[in-house]
């Protein structure tokens, strides 16, 4: 499944499975498998059954910071404003509460206080996703609509600013189905989908123009999920599927063994790697085997760390010695972000 198909079937399965709590007991954040600090000072932000988690990096400690608004409900997207006083976040109701998988934007100060809707979803199944702040005011997220081309129900995707004070929407650029903006908000990375050729990885301007391709068909790698810059701006880590050895009889490490009792719900994609590529473009590096159902990536704030949250573990990727060891548990079509 492409990233595309997968960003409307990660809601709806992960309301539909409970998110994958996998493990976290009530406090919705990945249990540490050792005492030891991984990658520095700073937070991981998670999202889980039970909310948006935070795991302290240093202490290995963790807690629920972010409620849903009602129960039952789905949070994810976590997102650090640029001044670090608040998160922006989305969150899906059930389908089945009123038949309507669509999602809202929502913020809340950087301890989980005050959280309030942002943008309500104005027609059935219009989902709000992947907000990632381009000021204090605002973010750029992907609208994703229903639609009919061609005689057939498809998604369209469409890059939109969103003021945070009013919900008000402005169009920016099509079929951009995951982004991520470079740390001076001048720049971005964006996997495009076209009917014809599947996904290209590029970066343009921070409004989805003037686009480059970076990683193009003939690396064959596809998709582009979860793209993130470097603290320094000058890499680009994501997951991706090496469509070189997708026919090859290869097994998820979440899925486990055949006689295990089931880690996690079904799974819908190719097994996914983690890739580093240079900003300016050139052969993406493999950093990580995880053959992994749609991993979300982040990097640690000194950029010697990539964390990976998969269905069956969190990852810290170590970027100086090379080693990948997991630091807690998994979550299925879960996201994860690095924070202050």
């Amino acid at each position: 499944m492409s990233i595309a198909a997968a960003a409307a079937a990660a809601a709806l399965a992960g309301a539909s499975c409970g998110g994958g709590s996998g493990g976290t007991g009530g406090s919705g954040t990945p249990r540490p498998t050792s005492s030891q600090s991984s990658g520095g000072p700073g937070t991981l932000l998670v999202t889980r059954a039970a909310g948006i988690g935070a795991y302290d990096l240093t202490t290995g400690h963790g807690g629920l910071l972010i409620k849903p608004p009602e129960q039952g409900d789905l949070l994810a997207d976590p997102a650090v404003s640029p001044n670090g006083s608040q998160i922006a976040y989305v969150s899906l109701a059930p389908p089945e509460r009123n038949f309507d998988a669509g999602s809202d934007l929502w913020v809340a100060n950087r301890d989980g206080s005050e959280a309030r809707m942002v943008y309500k979803h104005d027609t059935p199944n219009q989902q709000v996703r992947l907000p990632r702040w381009s000021d204090d005011a605002h973010v750029l997220s992907i609208v994703q609509e229903p639609a009919v081309k061609n005689g057939f129900s498809t998604f369209v995707f469409t890059l939109e600013r969103i003021a945070m004070a009013d919900g008000k929407r402005d169009n920016l650029a099509e079929d951009v189905i995951a982004f991520d903006l470079s740390p001076d908000r001048t720049h971005g990375v964006y996997a495009q989908l076209s009917e014809t050729t599947g996904e290209t990885l590029a970066t343009g301007d921070a409004s989805g123009g003037n686009l480059m391709t970076i990683v193009g068909l003939d690396q064959n790698l596809q998709p582009f999920n979860s793209p993130r810059y470097s603290p320094d701006g000058s890499k680009i880590a994501f997951a991706s599927a090496d469509q070189t050895g997708a026919m090859a009889d290869q097994r998820y490490v979440s899925a486990g063994p055949i006689d295990a009792p089931p880690r996690a719900p079904a799974l819908d994609g190719l097994p996914e790697d983690i890739w580093v590529v240079d900003a300016n473009g050139g052969k993406a590096q493999r950093v990580a085997v995880l053959k992994e159902d749609l991993p979300t990536v982040a990097w640690s704030g000194d950029g010697k760390h990539i964390y990976a949250l998969g269905a069956n573990a969190t990852y810290d990727v170590n970027l100086v010695n090379g080693n990948t060891t997991k630091i807690g548990d998994g979550s299925f079509h879960a996201q994860i972000a690095w924070a202050p």
